[in-house]
């Protein structure tokens, strides 16, 4: 008798906790991630569809794309879903206009997320006819000196282009709780060109300041321009040992893989890689 109420007691609790894990897992806002634009700069008159991956266990209530052209006020665009993958559209705009976008997602308790985080007073932006200029690889399980932490850079357009005053950082550069990574100047990354920028805290001779280590378990990295828009994040996933690096393939593009054969500082276009 004693055992059988023993197994009542412990099925009871069982299912408080439960209820309580419930409570706090599942009563927080949307996760976005993925936030991408195709084409990543978009020539004259150009539309521009802007994806992003919006996941939430209470169930997603709706995904809007906010859009400024210029100095004007954000427009808003109610994202379509394709399953997790909800897309919106910007209209092709003129030569060197800047637009700044965002998204917000709600979910059913009218919980909402944004990304960039901060937004609208962050956002991210891209400029019609501007330099295609991304993070292209990523080594996050690097050790110290040559081996550390590093995040390499590419310029996809035809001219040479300089970064100088650019800034990179993770998560703690993202919610101002440490300062972000200024690039140097006199950085210039020529033509179809590479730079390649360690960011890791045992890089103690790195003279950009404010270090960042990578996380070999995946995290979230941001680039933004010396006018303090950000022009591109870059999501990469838990990286199985240091012989693999994560990036784009072909360089620019927004596909990603695994590399098995590490291409710091040059093309990834023939480089071995295996689907993440």
């Amino acid at each position: 008798m004693k055992a059988k109420y023993l197994i009542v007691i412990t099925a009871i609790i069982g299912v408080a906790l439960y209820s309580c894990v419930k409570d706090e897992v599942f009563q927080g806002p949307p996760i976005i991630s993925n936030v991408t634009l195709s084409p990543q700069v978009p020539n004259v008159g150009e539309d521009v569809t802007v994806t992003a991956k919006v996941v939430d266990l209470n169930g997603v209530e709706e995904v809007k794309l906010y859009f400024r052209v210029g100095t004007g006020t954000f427009e808003s665009v109610t994202m379509t879903a394709a399953g997790d993958i909800y897309s919106g559209e910007i209209p092709g705009q003129t030569a060197g206009t800047l637009v700044a976008y965002y998204v917000e997602a709600t979910n059913i308790l009218d919980k909402k997320a944004v990304s960039p985080l901060g937004a609208p007073a962050t956002t991210a932006a891209f400029t019609v006819g501007a330099a295609l200029i991304v993070m292209n690889e990523v080594q996050p399980r690097g050790t110290t000196g040559a081996d550390a932490d590093w995040v390499e850079i590419y310029n996809g357009s035809d001219n040479p282009v300089n970064i100088s005053g650019y800034k990179i950082y993770d998560s703690g550069g993202q919610s101002g709780s440490k300062a972000k990574m200024t690039f140097q100047n006199g950085t210039i990354i020529p033509a179809k060109g590479f730079f390649v920028i360690v960011v890791d805290d045992a890089a103690t001779a790195n003279p950009a300041g404010s270090n960042f280590g990578l996380s070999s378990g995946g995290e979230q990295v941001w680039l933004e321009n010396a006018d303090g828009f950000i022009i591109d994040t870059f999501t990469f996933l838990s990286t199985p040992d240091a012989s693999h690096t994560y990036g784009r393939k072909p360089d620019g593009s927004s596909t990603f893989v695994f590399f098995t054969q590490i291409t710091k500082g040059s093309s990834n276009n023939n480089a071995t890689s295996v689907n993440p």
